[in-house]
């Protein structure tokens, strides 16, 4: 109990929170880092981070990686598997309670002050003049800047009336233990399997002593589906459900184009302001991509440079917002009907070698499209709103 003064409050101790306290804290700011959990914690994901995510990090993730994946098992429904490798490395398999654990020591490092067992309960604005947050201790903290990194469903969004984002999708997720070591076809690989839902996929990931195996899809698609979903993919790769552990279900946020980003001295991330890849459904690049992006804006704020966080708004409207579009856009032309595009990426070079250069950085979601050219980009969104709707009457009649 008693009362706290800082310069930026984060509430929520996930890959965005921590990267933006380190960051801020790194710049001499002083910074409290809180999470309604007890570190570590586990939390639903896969935990997969890519080439990608982990370049933007100042500091390697060597000590919590259990997996280096270089090649995938693609399939559709119970069709014949397809091996393909890579010669580079594509993903680095992790837990999420090491995870996210490992990055709020490095926010302490770099300064930040953590409080983890610390449940906001209400956040109020002071007119200009900064925050004042409750938390269910009864601790009073009082901030020039309040940061949301607390996930989809988050008291920050909701206290300060951001908008909620309402679309999105889910996912049934959980693990299976082997204490004598993972089998040997899932070490090193990722399993993709598409068809069983109209509009999703499921997956195997191997972790150091377990496999994470799940199955996402729009929130249409309900728990009936995503169980006959999960439970048909664990028939086809011999995994006994029966072992499962942990198994729970979790919301994936897609943002509103009209959604803000910020007000006045605060802003969300991550998670909390819906910043997830609809293709893939992965959040951790978009979660790190927000946290570094913010760090600079609160820097200029702080000093009187601005008069507020809007700047963040903008860089993320200009190189993460439209990846996100794009990939919205070949979401859905891809479940209008996946065959096809499947196909391709288990037979072709080029489709293969394309998905390369996503995972690992060397390429975006709208360098792949300017190879269509300029008619090819201008029909992306008509072709996406099709697909959608062809989507959608798949999901109705044959689901």
């Amino acid at each position: 109990m008693g009362n706290i003064e800082t310069e930026v409050l984060v509430v929520g101790a996930g890959p965005a929170g921590s990267i933006a306290a380190h960051q801020i804290a790194s710049s001499g700011f002083e910074v409290t880092l809180l999470d309604r959990a007890k570190f570590p914690r586990d939390k639903p994901c896969g935990g997969g981070v890519t080439v990608r995510c982990e370049s933007l990090l100042p500091f390697s993730i060597d000590p919590v990686v259990e997996d280096i994946i270089s090649s995938a098992e693609i399939a559709l429904r119970d069709e014949k598997s397809i091996f393909r490798e890579s010669s580079q490395t594509l993903t680095y398999m992790t837990q999420r309670s090491k995870l996210d654990a490992f990055l709020a020591e490095k926010a302490q490092e770099s300064g930040a002050v953590f409080r983890d067992s610390e449940l906001v309960q209400d956040i109020r604005s002071l007119a200009g003049d900064g925050f004042s947050v409750t938390t269910k201790s009864g601790t009073r903290i009082l901030s020039k800047v309040v940061l949301g990194a607390d996930g989809a469903n988050g008291i920050t969004a909701n206290r300060l009336g951001y908008d909620r984002h309402l679309g999105g999708a889910v996912a049934l997720e959980g693990n299976i233990y082997f204490p004598e070591g993972v089998p040997e076809r899932f070490a090193h690989t990722v399993v993709l399997n598409f068809g069983y839902l109209t509009d999703g996929y499921g997956w195997i990931f191997p972790k150091k002593d377990h496999i994470n195996i799940g199955v996402g899809a729009s929130r249409d698609s309900g728990g009936k589906r995503l169980t006959a979903a999960l439970t048909r993919l664990a028939e086809i790769y011999g995994v006994d459900l029966r072992e499962i552990e942990n198994l729970r279900g979790h919301h994936l946020p897609m943002r509103q184009s009209s959604a803000p980003l910020t007000q006045g001295g605060s802003a969300l991330l991550g998670d909390a302001a819906g910043l997830v890849d609809p293709l893939s459904g992965e959040g951790i690049f978009a979660a790190l991509s927000s946290g570094m992006a913010i760090a600079p804006v609160v820097g200029q704020y702080l000093t009187g440079q601005s008069s507020s966080l809007g700047s963040y708004a903008t860089k993320l409207e200009k190189d993460l917002i439209p990846e996100i579009e794009t990939s919205h856009a070949l979401m859905e032309i891809l479940h209008a009907y996946p065959r096809p595009f499947i196909w391709m990426l288990q037979h072709l070079d080029l489709f293969w070698t394309g998905a390369i250069d996503l995972i690992r950085g060397d390429s975006t979601y709208i360098d792949l499209t300017a190879r269509f050219g300029t008619v090819g980009r201008k029909l992306l969104t008509p072709t996406a709103m099709a697909g959608s709707f062809i989507a959608r009457w798949r999901r109705n009649h044959f689901s």
